[in-house]
């Protein structure tokens, strides 16, 4: 079954308490605050439908959007090391969903819907305060029926999604599989291009990174502590949600000795100067220190961030206005005191299908492309 969360808490006053009630004038700040709450819930519902959608489908997203810089684009991040796909690559995208469960070569396609399907355990929509943007996070169950069973894989999945007039277009996505980080005798995964929309922005969220996530503990004036705000690690369970991301220790209480490398920093919106969401996709070089029958080495990890600009209440109050830093119709600017802040988290070591299915399957497994398992009645 499906579960969708919407944090949206500045709704929940606005909502009526029964299914009847009396007309209220349109002047009627009570009836105004109902009908933005009806309008806000149904934005939030379309796209919940989208996402939901998104994964029976599984097809390149859509990429042609005014909100999102030509020169920076969308992306889509994988659980593979070569699972990297940055604006037009986008269209030559295959199947977001590990593992090569040879699906082509069935002959019907009602038979090939049936041999797998992905769950949605915990889907989590937040909104921008100025609605130009929303954020998702979701727990997925991979599942594949193999041997008479239904091997579940799990799956963690975060995306950043653009309002463009009457639809939703996405922006970047990261899908992941958690695991300990693991240096390994591998070819380095599929690089990231760089490309930024403003210099300037990449050094001020540079720092906010530094500041938020990268070396703890997390700065309480860059790193938001609302509904709003989660960090993912590499591990499985590394997840820490609204105030606890103060908490975030990521390898078992040890921050990464690394560096920021490849990064594609946007903003979204019709100008980055009047943005209040902005987003960082690339990759990190991370030192991993050695552990009982694994020796020390770097791992080059996927990074995405999510960042909305906020204005401080005070400079020792550990919480922020987001509703405030949306552009002014009259000065055209935004309002002073609003700084960008660390949203959302998501880091992974990319893994290789044929590791992933050695962790899920052991010693069953033949082959991992296309995967093939040996049965315990001995058929494949």
């Amino acid at each position: 079954m499906r579960r969708l969360i919407v944090l949206l808490p500045w709704l929940v006053a606005g909502c009526p308490s029964a299914p009847s009630k009396p007309v209220v004038p349109p002047s009627d700040p009570a009836g105004s605050s109902e009908d933005e709450a009806t309008r806000l819930a149904h934005l939030i519902g379309e796209l919940q439908d989208d996402i939901l959608t998104s994964y029976d489908r599984d097809e390149p997203p859509e990429r042609d959007s005014g909100m999102i810089n030509r020169n920076v684009g969308t992306a889509r991040i994988g659980a593979g090391p070569d699972d990297v796909y940055i604006a037009g690559d986008l269209a030559r995208a295959p199947s977001r969903w590990p593992l090569d469960l040879d699906l082509d070569r069935s002959p019907r396609a009602e038979a090939r819907s049936k041999r797998a399907e992905v769950r949605s355990k915990r889907l989590e929509i937040q909104l921008a305060a100025d609605q130009t943007a929303a954020w998702m996070s979701d727990e997925l169950s991979w599942r594949i029926p193999m041997c008479h069973r239904i091997a579940t894989i799990p799956l963690r999945i975060t995306a950043l999604y653009a309002h463009d007039g009457d639809r939703w277009v996405p922006v970047f996505e990261h899908l992941s599989f958690g695991w300990t980080p693991t240096p390994m005798d591998t070819p380095l995964p599929k690089a990231i291009k760089t490309a930024v929309v403003s210099g300037d922005l990449k050094d001020e969220l540079s720092g906010v990174l530094w500041r938020g996530v990268l070396h703890p503990p997390l700065d309480a004036l860059v790193a938001a502590q609302d509904p709003s705000a989660l960090v993912l690690g590499p591990d499985a369970g590394d997840e820490w949600h609204a105030a606890h991301v103060l908490e975030a220790r990521l390898y078992s209480g040890k921050l990464y000795d690394g560096k920021l490398e490849d990064r594609r920093v946007g903003t979204v919106g019709r100008s980055p100067a009047s943005a209040t969401v902005a987003y960082w996709v690339g990759n990190y070089i991370a030192s991993i220190p050695g552990r009982p029958g694994v020796p020390a080495g770097k791992v080059r990890m996927r990074v995405t961030h999510v960042f909305e600009k906020r204005r401080l209440v005070t400079r020792d109050s550990k919480g922020s206005d987001a509703r405030s830093c949306a552009e002014d119709p009259a000065t055209k600017a935004p309002p002073a005191g609003c700084r960008w802040m660390l949203v959302q988290t998501h880091i992974s070591q990319p893994i290789t299908d044929e590791e992933l299915a050695r962790r899920v399957f052991g010693s069953a497994l033949i082959s991992p492309k296309p995967l093939a398992l040996d049965c315990s009645d001995g058929t494949r």
